[in-house]
């Protein structure tokens, strides 16, 4: 009986001092040794001619929770105003919000009017939702989604100023866009049977990256330019390139196309509805707002072939919305189109000019974008982060 009681007694130290061990070198880590990288200063400039001003030179930023939570709820009061007209019978209607800070542990109930009221711990939990003990967790819950942040990001403009549709700390964008995944998605026709469910981004094949680089840049140039169809035509004449070119790739971008990129079009159209309500009032207004945003083909272009379907997807509704009235309810019906494969349809009867060639420097500089090093904060400082949010 001795023995055993020694032995437990040695487990127990060994399992506390291993215990001390990690947090010790998680709070060293995110403190000294891998510090995240902050600024208070953008680095991005905004989007901006003489009507608009998008990007977060454009709002006054709050640095405590409590200035934020009321952002955030003129956020979805403005949305909850706009909601039901931004995708045919929206599931999006209505929805809360229910905010937790981790820095504190306090929870906010925001109401699709804006109403704020403060809960506490056990009256949020009691809503079903999910808790994420980290900064940008969500889960979805009956009515709507609850969000974890930090007052810590709110002074970290370098977290959240490319989203210049949004223009400020960007919880709002899980808001619309996962939410759009969870409860409108979720009522679409089935597309579990599609390819590349499990989001293989495909970057060494660079040639097809660097042909799908193209096609954000042209729909992008099409966007800007409202009414110029030829715009169109030459994506679309390198959509049909990609596919004859990279049948394969293309099979596998269909999913991405499809579920992220309408994702991306509900999130880009809804932030900018809610964030610049002053200006963006009506659909010409949304037009001319997005014509600006695509001139920036610096932050609106990506690589991988999941994160090109974000771009792409999106883009191509932004196109369908002045082409077509009925054509999210066919998208909806239909589990293997994309938005990019309805433009092509709605164009089925124009000839197409010859494809844009891509030359071996064309390949070779997304090859070297895909393979730099990313800006900012390094790996160990992201899981650092994550690691000291987690358990302190």
């Amino acid at each position: 009986m001795r023995k055993f009681l020694k032995v437990l007694r040695t487990l127990i130290i060994a399992a506390v001092a291993l215990v001390g061990l990690v947090y010790g070198a998680v709070f060293v880590g995110h403190r000294f040794l891998f510090k995240t990288r902050s600024s208070e200063t953008p680095t991005i400039p905004p989007a901006q001619n003489a009507e608009f001003t998008l990007g977060v030179q454009a709002h006054a930023q709050p640095s405590t929770m409590d200035g934020y939570i009321l952002l955030l709820a003129e956020q979805v009061k403005n949305y909850s105003r706009v909601a039901p007209k931004l995708w045919s019978d929206n599931a999006l209607v209505d929805r809360l919000v229910i905010v937790e800070a981790v820095d504190s542990g306090k929870f906010w109930r925001i109401a699709p009017d804006g109403t704020v009221t403060p809960l506490s711990r056990d009256d949020a939990l009691d809503c079903g939702l999910e808790r994420m003990a980290y900064s940008g967790g969500f889960s979805e819950f009956d009515g709507g989604i609850y969000l974890s942040v930090s007052e810590d990001d709110l002074r970290n403009v370098l977290l959240y100023q490319q989203y210049l549709h949004l223009g400020s700390y960007d919880p709002f964008i899980t808001f619309t866009h996962e939410d759009f995944h969870g409860a409108e998605q979720a009522k679409w026709a089935d597309v579990k049977d599609m390819p590349n469910t499990q989001r293989e981004e495909f970057t060494e094949n660079t040639a097809a990256r660097a042909k799908r680089d193209l096609l954000q840049r042209q729909l992008l140039r099409a966007i800007a330019a409202p009414g110029d169809t030829a715009l169109i035509l030459d994506a679309l004449a390198t959509y049909d390139d990609y596919k004859a070119q990279f049948p394969d790739d293309f099979k596998n971008s269909a999913f991405a196309d499809r579920i992220e990129g309408t994702a991306y079009y509900y999130e880009l159209i809804s932030c900018l509805y809610s964030s610049y309500p002053d200006k963006v009032k009506t659909e010409d207004d949304l037009t001319r707002a997005l014509a600006l945003l695509a001139t920036r083909e610096d932050v609106y272009v990506d690589h991988g072939l999941v994160k090109e379907g974000y771009n792409v997807g999106g883009f191509a509704c932004i196109l369908l919305d002045r082409l077509e009235d009925d054509w999210q309810p066919r998208l909806m019906k239909d589990a293997k189109l994309t938005p990019i494969e309805m433009l092509r349809e709605h164009f089925a009867g124009e000839a197409l000019p010859a494809p844009q060639p891509l030359t071996q420097a064309d390949v070779d500089d997304v090859a070297e974008e895909i393979n730099a090093p990313p800006e900012g904060d390094s790996g160990p400082a992201r899981l650092f982060d994550a690691l000291y949010q987690l358990l302190f």
